[in-house]
């Protein structure tokens, strides 16, 4: 008698696990947002490189540990690139949606770059170019400013979607 309690007990626990995870009792899927939407950005302090071209990648990429300098950033992946000609002080980019990958974020780091020429190309210090950029002959640039995510998800929390995140290029 105490065997048969057991396999009954051991039956009906196969039976709802299987159907648990089969998803028979749940109507929902756990899905992740297609698009993570990054900010209108207004890029300050440009009245010195009027003429040149900023280019402003959403990417996926490090820092250095130690260095502070943002010219030694490696990127993996440029999600969305966007190229203004600099006639202002004060340069004001759209919102961008950036897709996302599965649960994984969008992109980490936002990277403005101020060329002389218009079709700037990323080049990392190992020589290799990030996925999701093309590759040009004009890797010159006059000045090289970045932001992490945290620093756009911190303004999204304070001031919602619909604000401009305010950057100063030259600090």
């Amino acid at each position: 008698m105490k065997s048969l309690k057991l396999f009954i007990i051991n039956a009906l626990t196969l039976i709802i696990g299987l159907g648990l995870m089969a998803g028979s009792f749940s109507n929902r899927d756990a899905q992740a947002a297609r698009f993570e939407t990054i900010p209108s950005l207004q890029v300050n302090k440009l009245g010195n490189m009027n003429g040149q071209y900023l280019t402003v990648l959403y990417a996926v990429g490090s820092r250095p540990f130690i260095s502070t300098d943002s010219s030694q950033i490696s990127i993996s992946q440029v999600k969305e690139s966007r190229t203004l000609y600099i006639s202002e002080d004060a340069m004001t980019l759209p919102a961008v949606q950036v897709e996302k990958e599965g649960f994984r974020p969008s992109y980490n780091i936002i990277v403005f770059v101020v060329s002389p020429q218009p079709n700037y190309s990323w080049v990392n210090a190992d020589g290799s170019v990030p996925q999701g950029m093309s590759m040009t002959t004009n890797h010159m640039s006059t000045l090289i400013n970045a932001i992490n995510k945290a620093d756009v998800d911190n303004f999204v929390t304070a001031s919602g979607d619909a604000g401009v995140l305010q950057i100063n290029l030259v600090r």
